[in-house]
């Protein structure tokens, strides 16, 4: 039996390759940070930053773009907004490691897509970057590990990109059956059917 009851944000989200040219509304920027800004972390230590750019910053939004691996480039230089997530891999108030410290960042960065997307705006996060280079180019010590980057926007119509990447943009991704991933007691026996999407 299949569960269709996920609505709004969770249903609708999304990663494509093609936005809009249109700038994304300051206001609707604050939206998504705060959502993140809400996410659960591991003795509050809240160990998220992120630090965007966008299209009126063409020096830095350049910068941004030689951060990505050639095949991101092709398509994220069209996002009006980029975004660097990255994650304090220690306590700040002991200095001790925060084994924590990714998952935190990842679910504030579930709330942003899920504020994001019920703001009508669409993401593309990216792991084809070069760590190092972001760590250079924004003068960050070990202290702060590159997690992702982000391509945020209005869902665009493809101009600029190749057939390829507008072929992709138009089919979904699928998701694995719950089977797949979720077990009951131990791992290899399915909590729910094989239906399950």
């Amino acid at each position: 039996m299949k569960n269709n009851s996920l609505i709004g944000p969770l249903s609708e989200r999304w990663s494509p390759y093609s936005f809009s040219p249109e700038p994304v509304e300051p206001e609707k920027l604050i939206s998504i940070f705060e959502a993140a800004r809400r996410a659960p972390s591991s003795m509050n230590e809240q160990p998220w930053l992120f630090i965007f750019t966008d299209r009126s910053e063409p020096e830095v939004f350049g910068k941004y773009v030689d951060f990505l691996y050639d095949g991101n480039k092709a398509w994220a230089v069209y996002a009006p907004v980029l975004i660097v997530i990255l994650a304090r891999v220690n306590f700040l108030r002991n200095g001790k490691p925060n084994r924590h410290a990714f998952y935190d960042t990842g679910m504030a960065v579930a709330n942003l897509l899920a504020q994001a997307t019920a703001e009508g705006l669409y993401a593309h996060q990216m792991g084809g970057f070069y760590p190092e280079r972001v760590k250079t180019g924004l003068g960050l010590d070990d202290s702060v590990e590159p997690v992702a980057m982000m391509a945020l926007g209005y869902k665009g119509d493809g101009s600029g990109l190749s057939e390829e990447l507008r072929d992709r943009d138009k089919v979904r991704r699928p998701r694995k059956n719950l089977s797949e991933f979720v077990f009951r007691g131990v791992p290899g026996i399915p909590a729910f059917g094989e239906d399950q999407k």
